[in-house]
């Protein structure tokens, strides 16, 4: 594209963003009924920008060029992009099948070959991301991907592409604004406790109907779908295409082939439904099956906030850091205060009962509140610990990956097969306070790599394998540490002889990456306010304000995981 035509480009856009950033899905006044995946986008609410058409004259490089840069106007099922393609190809061409997401100036468009009337343009394509047309967010570890073109002259002897990938390719800037984040709900292995799946949607799109067809209909990621439930079985069906949202913001739920569900089961589905739209207005849910409206309430669900004062040890003891001074935790403090050795972590259980805690020397001992400390034989020098909201505690060799156990309350070992075939070294791990999953820092190959395993159970909540793992990031420096900040974001601390990095990496999501304290050591979750906090080697805990670390407390020597809150 030549200079002057990128700058226009730019100019359309500016004023488009303004009007992207107040767009929203109505969501009250008469019913609302949205698209089906695949229907065409007709032009609604805000959430694009204006593409340019093709021009008379444009060459074959400046066609390509032109019609990966329309990909930002989804309206009438990205019509304008089509207008670069064939009318036959038009008709053909699926842009939902997938988006790819990388930096539009790192774009390199250029004409393989060119006769009078065909040519060949090759796209160079440095994509960070891919989301496949379920709305799954997949990282691209080998960034580059080439794409081919062939074009052909028209009637009217204009260049026009006669054969070219499905998908679109789009640039992060847009992406975040014509694509919105939504998490469909599973179970864990227990029905106690609700697991994310995060999806993307177009923001043109109807976001109930979208949400509820990919849980009723679909299935979890393929790495997560080891550790998770549902109450919908593969044939169930909704009634209809779409979801009516009337003018109360009640979503109206119609289930076919489900007549036989007992009512545990429709009081499941009916939370993974609740749970599932809480990202969109929808206020309540009422579900139908086989005509029949379906009145059972909600499956309980477990909570996973944690107390939002940070635990820690210091010199006053363990406990709670409040006004400056140390609560007392009853009965694990007096047995971690007065612990005759050095304590590197520890990692408590909700109701206050039982911690795991890793020594400086690499020994994980197994401690409770009524002063019964045992050690686990980990097979030699073990990294931190991680515990699990069942009370088991999970252990690993940094050399050696397969050595990844984990220990019930009778320190009887679990071996956890089947999933890092890959993975040479761990410098970190943690347990999901859902119980479903795992997060840890790896090293596969000569990189270094933030991975999640889904963590398989019995319904009892015991551990039998880790699924196979999926990056969520990769580390330009050393890992130091990581924890789960919430739900589905990992907190990691990286950090080399002259930088440190703190990263936000939610899973299923581009992450945030801020600057840290050279000398920081741990992270972990902090309050709703400030959800970070960081721990440096000089005993300074800090709170991360927006992207600038502050000093919050002096002396820590330990910033603890939390499991929970009691009861």
């Amino acid at each position: 594209m030549t200079r002057l035509r990128r700058v226009l480009a730019a100019l359309v856009l500016v004023p488009a963003l303004a009007l992207a950033a107040c767009s929203g899905l109505p969501m009250s006044g008469p019913v609302s009924v949205g698209n089906a995946p695949g229907d065409v986008v007709e032009d609604v609410t805000g959430g694009s920008y204006d593409a340019e058409s093709p021009r008379p004259g444009d060459s074959p490089q400046e066609i390509v060029d032109g019609f990966l840069r329309a990909s930002i106007s989804p309206e009438q099922s990205w019509a304008t992009a089509r207008e670069y393609l064939s009318d036959d190809l038009a008709d053909t061409w699926n842009p939902v099948a997938s988006v790819t997401i990388d930096t539009t100036d790192d774009r390199e468009v250029s004409e393989v070959s060119a006769s009078e009337d065909a040519a060949s343009v090759s796209a160079e394509v440095h994509g960070e991301a891919v989301v496949d047309s379920d709305g799954r967010y997949r990282l691209i570890a080998d960034g580059t991907t080439s794409l081919s073109f062939e074009l052909a002259r028209d009637a009217e002897g204009e260049w026009r592409i006669v054969s070219a990938p499905d998908g679109i390719v789009l640039d992060r800037l847009f992406f975040r604004e014509l694509y919105a984040a939504h998490d469909l709900a599973y179970f864990d292995a227990t029905w106690r406790h609700i697991v994310p799946d995060r999806r993307w949607f177009l923001t043109l799109q109807h976001a109930p109907t979208r949400i509820v067809q990919k849980l009723v209909e679909g299935a979890p990621s393929d790495w997560l779908a080891p550790g998770v439930e549902t109450a919908f079985a593969d044939d169930v069906q909704l009634a209809s295409g779409t979801i009516e949202v009337d003018a109360d913001r009640v979503a109206h739920v119609e289930l076919t082939d489900a007549a036989g569900a007992d009512d545990e089961t429709l009081s499941r589905m009916r939370a993974q439904l609740e749970q599932s739209l809480a990202s969109t207005d929808v206020r309540e849910v009422a579900l139908t099956v086989e005509g029949q409206e379906v009145d059972v309430p909600a499956a309980p669900v477990a909570s996973t906030r944690i107390d939002s004062r940070a635990l820690v040890l210091t010199d006053d003891g363990f406990g709670y850091l409040s006004g400056g001074e140390v609560v007392a935790v009853d009965g694990m403090s007096e047995v971690l205060s007065d612990f005759p050795e050095d304590i590197a972590s520890v990692a408590m259980s909700a109701d206050q009962q039982i911690a795991a805690v890793g020594l400086a020397d690499g020994r994980v001992m197994r401690v409770t509140a009524d002063d019964h400390p045992s050690e686990i034989d980990a097979g030699g020098k073990a990294i931190a610990p991680a515990l699990d909201p069942h009370g088991w505690i999970w252990t690993v060799r940094p050399g050696d990956p397969r050595s990844l156990t984990a220990w019930s309350a009778d320190l009887e070992p679990t071996p956890m097969t089947g999933g890092w075939t890959d993975v040479s070294r761990v410098t970190a791990i943690d347990v999901s306070r859902d119980g479903a999953r795992i997060a840890a820092i790896v090293a596969i190959g000569d990189e270094q790599w933030v991975i999640v395993s889904a963590i398989e159970r019995d319904f009892d909540g015991a551990p039998l394998s880790v699924g196979a793992p999926t990056r969520i990031a990769q580390l330009r420096m050393p890992g130091i540490d990581l924890a789960w900040i919430d739900d589905n974001t990992v907190g990691i601390a990286a950090g080399g002889t002259d930088s440190a990095q703190l990263i936000q990496q939610p899973i299923g999501a581009p992450g945030t990456t801020a600057t840290a304290p050279l000398n920081v050591v741990a992270v972990g979750t902090g309050d709703q306010e400030w959800p970070v906090r960081l721990l440096t080697s000089e005993g300074s805990l800090l709170v991360m304000r927006g992207r600038n670390p502050t000093e919050s407390a002096k002396g820590v020597e330990v910033l603890a995981t939390q499991l929970g809150l009691p009861g």
